[in-house]
């Protein structure tokens, strides 16, 4: 009986133990996982940070750099003197981009002793002190280095906030010349370090190669603020990992610990910082653990019960973790998509006004041109500006902004004639094969992206077949059925097959092969919009895209377009109408950008028409009310003041039904109502050719309509 109970004691003495040890180990393991989630979590949100800064410092750096190129290009191999003598007009213009890009403190063009020449923020620039002591300035002297990015600085001769500069050397037979800088503005950037800042000790910063704060947040970098390098441990990380990486240290500036994420912005010798307080850290950390000691404390006395609750809870935990990673994922996509959205939708129009300037500027530069070297040197930023011009309709199409100009083909026409351009673009160990039906494939489409997707999607089998393969292009009549894997899509429809037999895509990043900038190929190789196009374009035209892939064995890109009878255009139709010889016929142009007026005046002036110009709607309408002799109105469609162009070829429909009306956009959200409402759109940016195509479709149209009427 004794024995029995001493038995019996031991065991209630050590279930009394085992109810302290037990949740004391179980709590201990769970305070351990806690704290590993947590800064690996920590960790992942550095590195979401960083690429956001990477993504909207690049940016920045890569337009300050492109104005930057542009403005020592337009003083390269002027003297002083001329420099002077053109200073107006330098000034008009350097301020206009200014005013442009408001990222853009100021663009100086200084002379050998560090005197303004030109500058966009006063006409004629003050010279009441030298800038030959700024860093930006002494890096050029003694030898070119290229975009040199100097640190921070107060302004000295205009007053202002603080800025850091780009400068290029500017160069004459005798060696340097002075500089051309472009300085960028440190509290935009913290401007948009605070905007994502989620709290948790947060910390931004962009730091030079060499240590010194270009922005720093939230405690702003003034000028001459820097690390210590030899003591820095960023720069004993950037020893192991120049690129990228993740350490904890204690700041120089302020003494907080913190732990650091850094990536170095491609093509610049700066990086982008970001960190979190490691005490913010540890915060969260125990308020985590918080939670499970209060759970601890009944485990103690219900041991069982206790258990079997921490099971669900951590059961119901990691579901809340998989759901919450989950929206959180699909929210980071959201607004990186949106994001690209808006950027673009804000910078197109401009983007492509100043390619319409440039084109535009080109030609009639070349046409003035009779020495080979300068006459090359125009055809290299022609094609430049054809470059940027693909680049940008690239980017459009995908976020379905693009004004486009649909029209009925037949695929099964069509396609074949793409063939040759198809088979130019491969090489020669890759074999093409065709099936095209006998019957109509008919479909309502821009052509010149339909043929741009069709390419798009074969230079990239082209690429993931380097030894050689097999491209099938096949096309067919098809009826779908809300399949949700084709986008819910029903009807009629065309599809277009490209398989081929290269590498294949790995299936864990084969869903993201249409995100825009998303790319398997090298930097060198892809810029990752070509799919993104492809899918923009099947979508604005009403359809969808698919991809399907496997290692080893090769990619298939389908492609859905909805079916769409029309009748065909009569051969005589196509015939050019010229306009009468004997009497010039006047067109009025409404646009507010006036390099843009002049190239187009130029060109209309080229194809023999008197133009008149008009710098809004309101003033078109106001000009129109007593100018009978205006015999068609070319009008871009983003306008300010209230009235969109679209707007005013409405309102002119209504009043003056008779007078043809021509839209010109390179970006436009309403493009589909311009479709809609029937009117032409040339897409900028146009050239001669296009122009004059345009108009003599509008006469066409007006000769038929006369002929009926």
């Amino acid at each position: 009986m004794v024995r029995a109970r001493r038995a019996t004691l031991r065991i209630l003495r050590t279930l009394m133990v085992g109810s302290l040890a037990v949740p004391a180990v179980l709590f201990a393991y769970a305070a351990w996982v806690s704290w590993g989630a947590t800064y690996r979590s920590a960790d992942d949100r550095i590195v979401r940070s960083l690429d956001v800064l990477h993504e909207q410092t690049l940016k920045v750096l890569l337009t300050g750099q492109l104005v930057l190129d542009e403005v020592a290009q337009s003083v390269q191999g002027l003297s002083d003197d001329q420099v002077r003598a053109l200073e107006p007009q330098l000034h008009a213009r350097l301020k206009r981009v200014t005013d442009m890009l408001p990222q853009l403190q100021s663009i100086w063009v200084i002379d050998r002793d560090g005197f303004a020449l030109v500058s966009s923020r006063a006409s004629p620039p003050p010279r009441s002190a030298s800038l030959s002591d700024r860093d930006f300035f002494q890096a050029q002297v003694d030898k070119d280095q290229a975009t040199y990015v100097g640190s921070v600085h107060a302004p000295r001769l205009v007053p202002g906030p603080t800025f850091f500069s780009f400068s290029r050397r500017r160069t004459l037979a005798d060696g340097f010349n002075g500089i051309v800088t472009v300085s960028l503005l440190p509290s935009d950037f913290e401007k948009f370090y605070a905007e994502i800042s989620r709290g948790l000790g947060a910390y931004f910063a962009m730091i030079r190669e060499d240590g010194a704060f270009l922005t720093r947040y939230p405690d702003p970098a003034g000028p001459g603020a820097r690390l210590n390098m030899p003591k820095s441990s960023f720069a004993v990380a950037r020893r192991t990992n120049p690129e990228r990486g993740i350490y904890t240290a204690v700041g120089q500036l302020d003494g907080l610990e913190r732990r650091f994420g850094y990536r170095k912005v491609e093509g610049f010798p700066v990086y982008v910082v970001a960190g979190l307080g490691t005490a913010e850290i540890r915060n969260e950390w125990l308020s985590s653990v918080g939670g499970h000691l209060i759970f601890g404390i009944p485990a103690s006395l219900l041991v069982f019960t206790l258990l079997g609750l921490a099971i669900q809870r951590t059961r119901n935990l990691y579901a809340e973790a998989d759901r919450r990673e989950a929206a959180e994922s699909a929210l980071r996509q959201a607004q990186r998509l949106e994001a690209l959205g808006r950027l673009t939708g804000g910078v197109a129009h401009d983007f492509n006004n100043l390619l319409m300037v440039i084109s535009g500027s080109v030609t009639r530069l070349c046409a003035m041109l009779e020495d080979e070297k300068a006459t090359r040197l125009c055809d290299m930023i022609s094609t430049a500006a054809k470059r940027a011009e693909t680049l940008t309709r690239q980017l459009l199409s995908f976020s379905r902004q693009q004004a486009v100009n649909p029209q009925g083909i037949n695929v099964a026409h069509r396609l074949p004639e793409l063939i040759e351009l198809v088979r130019s673009s491969l090489t020669d160990n890759i074999v093409v094969t065709v099936d095209i039906p006998d019957e109509n494939c008919p479909v309502n489409v821009d052509l010149s992206e339909f043929e741009v997707a069709v390419l798009n999607i074969c230079v990239n089998a082209r690429d993931a077949m380097p030894s050689g393969g097999r491209l099938h292009i096949g096309v067919q009549k098809v009826t779908l059925t809300g399949d949700p894997a084709l986008d819910g899509l029903s009807g009629q429809f065309v599809e277009l097959t490209f398989a081929d037999t290269g590498t294949g895509i790995p299936r864990d990043i084969l869903h993201r092969v249409f995100e825009p900038f998303f790319t398997t190929k090298d930097a060198t190789k892809g810029t990752g919009l070509g799919l993104s196009q492809v899918y923009g374009f099947a979508k604005q035209a009403g359809g969808t895209t698919t991809i399907a892939s496997w290692l080893g064995r090769g990619t298939v890109v389908s492609m859905y377009l909805p079916q769409k009878e029309f009748e065909p255009r009569p051969v005589e139709a196509q015939h050019e109408i010229p306009a009468p010889a004997t009497q010039r016929k006047t067109v009025l142009v409404v646009e507010d950008n006036l390099p843009v007026a002049e190239v187009c005046k130029s060109f209309l002036d080229q194809l023999g028409y008197d133009v008149e110009f008009a710098a809004s709607p309101h003033d078109a309408l106001r000009f129109l009310q007593g100018a009978d002799h205006v015999d068609v109105v070319l009008t871009d469609i983003l306008m300010p003041g209230g009235m969109s162009g679209l707007d005013l070829a409405r309102k002119l429909r209504q009043t003056r039904p008779s007078l043809p009306i021509l839209l010109m956009t390179g970006f436009s959200d309403c493009a589909s109502e311009v479709v809609h409402d029937g009117f032409p759109v040339l897409r900028k940016p146009f050239d001669l050719t296009a122009l004059r195509s345009e108009l003599s479709a509008i006469w066409e149209r007006r000769e038929v309509s006369n002929m009926v009427g």
